[in-house]
């Protein structure tokens, strides 16, 4: 059998030591003078947002060339820098959200993004992978050891979750040359390599359990929710945070088509069409664009289908079916990533082609999960394509699946797809590799109870108890008096136009409301329902400042963005999905990609037996 290789781990941009986070720490400052007016900005970051006069900074600043950005650390730190400015800039505080980001950071922004191979948005690799700095420079990435370079709130509640989680991206590194050396070991019939690699990974799917419940010890639930957590949000689902269509980025050319994660050719449309599909809709950031826990569910062939989805799985008989007593009404149908054509189902992929693939050790199924495939859009390039090249060469869970087997029915077996010297003569060897293989399982699920945990605490009981402060600390632009009460509806001015009412954007020099009323071939407005004004909605908790003219019949309801329906059983990440559904379903597939043995008593009466067999039999035989 050929050996199945990927290349060098460094030709991904990923480190066999730090992982994904980079091996020299990222950079503090731009080290081009040229860049000044961009980092003096984040200096005075906390204090321009307090002040409301972040905007009024960011008006003055001169859109930069980005080609004065020598090599891939700088690109790196001009991505978070930007990241900083825009997410501060659109949502403020005291102040109403802003549907354009000027131009001065969309055209830089993008063309980053474009050069790291990502999109021009707030996301896990900015805050968390290229925002952290060591306080003893020869100490480890860990807890006791790191600071963050910049956050939107100056909490340090704040650091603390960004930092979290760079320890655990930390922790996880060393599984990662542990699972390219295990595909290698499986191609080379090395048993014993198989198992070491294995361990190597129990163990950091141990540590990031450790390090992921520290969440609770500096980060409080309070601060997170209504403090921090708006500024992580996108401009996907957003329409009751004030972007009902999504964010403009001025100056830059290219536009794009609602609903997808490409650019579009526009040439059919008609000028109203054009003008809207300037607006882009990315999600904010998320813990599912982690290249980390893609790359361990890849490994594992742990199979993720679209939330809700019912159908059985080919690793086992039965399939997840919807958990916690989650009734069809729970279901979404807001989210554009769960109602997609259905892909096809395991059980009906060719047999020919699903019996080839395991006869090469293939991936067994891809990811069906449509929001987990589009949060790798928003991971840095190169980690992107280890993800994909793993996929190509991952082979050991079909390996895996034929060992169980084998250990389940005796060292006698015939395997109909594999030689017998692919299985270990060793039955001792085979019941350590199937336990060990299930234990990393056990372990990643673990990670995902944990993971809902932290949801419920952070986001779902802070969704439901509302701020216990008026307005979450943020204030708003008109209705005072409205917006003491959630009920009482929000009032604009009486002389502003139609126009004016719709959009929630200041205008500035160079960022200007959107003038419906130049396109000449505009629809009526009962044909084009998003563009006609609804009616005014109750006060906006969680983004009050917004004083959004949405009606939550209109427009889909967001749990992020206001105060939560008690009836209403959706609560979205800022990664724009329906969280609990989705990670509880996760959790459940991590659960189901486990192996069937016998108990572990018969697996050891099994050896016993076959060892006393085989040692009478020698007697025989003298």
């Amino acid at each position: 059998m050929p050996a199945l290789s990927i290349s060098p781990l460094e030709d991904y941009d990923i480190d066999p030591i730090t992982g994904f986070l980079p091996r020299i720490p990222p950079l503090k400052r731009l080290p081009n003078p040229y860049y000044e007016p961009w980092e003096d900005v984040v200096d005075d970051l906390n204090g321009l947002l307090l002040a409301g006069r972040l905007r009024e900074r960011v008006h003055k600043l001169a859109v930069l060339d980005t080609a004065e950005l020598k090599d891939q650390r700088e690109y790196q730190r001009a991505f978070l820098v930007l990241c900083l400015l825009s997410h501060g800039y659109v949502w403020g505080k005291h102040e109403v959200v802003s549907e354009i980001l000027p131009a001065c950071l969309a055209i830089p922004w993008t063309k980053v993004a474009t050069r790291l191979g990502m999109l021009p948005v707030v996301c896990h690799a900015a805050v968390v992978l290229w925002n952290w700095r060591k306080l003893f420079k020869e100490g480890p990435i860990d807890l006791s050891n790191i600071s963050t370079l910049s956050t939107y709130s100056g909490a340090v509640d704040e650091s603390w979750f960004y930092l979290t989680t760079t320890a655990m991206e930390a922790a996880g590194a060393p599984s990662l040359t542990a699972m390219v050396s295990a595909i290698r070991s499986v191609s080379e019939r090395d048993h014993r390599g198989l198992l070491s690699h294995l361990h190597v990974i129990l163990a950091s799917l141990k540590k990031l359990n450790v390090i992921f419940v520290r969440m609770y010890e500096k980060c409080d639930p309070y601060v997170f929710y209504w403090k921090i957590r708006p500024y992580l949000a996108g401009w996907e689902n957003m329409a009751e945070a004030g972007l009902p269509l999504g964010l403009i980025y001025e100056g830059v050319d290219t536009l794009w088509e609602e609903g997808t994660d490409y650019y579009a050719d526009i040439s059919h449309l008609t000028e109203t069409d054009r003008f809207l599909r300037q607006y882009r809709k990315y999600a904010g950031g998320s813990a599912a664009q982690s290249s980390l826990i893609h790359a361990l569910d890849i490994f594992f062939g742990v199979e993720h289908h679209p939330t809700g989805d019912t159908r059985k799985s080919h690793h086992n008989k039965t399939f997840v079916t919807r958990s916690d007593n989650e009734t069809e009404s729970e279901v979404d149908k807001n989210d554009r990533y769960n109602n997609l054509p259905p892909t096809k189902p395991a059980t009906e992929l060719d047999k020919d082609e699903l019996g080839s693939n395991i006869h090469k050790h293939s991936a067994p199924a891809p990811n069906r999960n449509n929001f987990l495939q589009a949060m790798r859009g928003y991971m840095p390039g190169p980690h992107r394509r280890f993800l994909e090249d793993l996929s190509r060469v991952t082979n050991v869970r079909p390996y895996m699946l034929r060992l169980a087997k084998h250990v389940e029915r005796g060292n006698d077996a015939v395997s109909d797809l594999y030689s017998n010297d692919l299985i270990p003569s060793d039955a001792t060897l085979q019941a350590e590799l199937v336990e060990t293989f299930n234990a990393c399982l056990h372990e990643l699920k673990l990670f995902r109870d944990k993971h809902v945990q932290v949801v419920s605490v952070y986001i779902i009981n802070q969704a439901r108890k509302g701020p216990s402060i008026a307005h979450g600390g943020f204030a708003i632009a008109h209705g005072e008096e409205a917006s003491k009460q959630n009920t009482a509806p929000v009032t604009p001015p009486p002389s502003a136009s139609p126009s004016t009412k719709f959009s929630s954007t200041p205008i500035t020099p160079q960022s200007t409301p959107p003038d419906f009323s130049r396109i000449k071939d505009k629809p009526a407005a009962a044909h084009v329902p998003h563009l006609q004004p609804p009616a005014i909605a109750a006060t906006n908790i969680l983004y009050p400042q917004t004083a959004l003219n949405t009606s939550p019949a209109t427009l889909p309801s967001l749990g992020l963005a206001k105060s939560h329906n008690p009836k209403s059983k959706v609560f979205r990440g800022t990664g724009g999905t329906n969280l609990m559904p989705f990670l509880k379903q996760s959790r459940d597939e991590t659960a189901e990609a486990m192996l069937t043995i016998p108990e572990a008593d018969k697996v050891v009466k099994k050896v016993t037996k076959k060892r006393e067999a085989d040692g009478w039999g020698w007697l025989a035989r003298r």
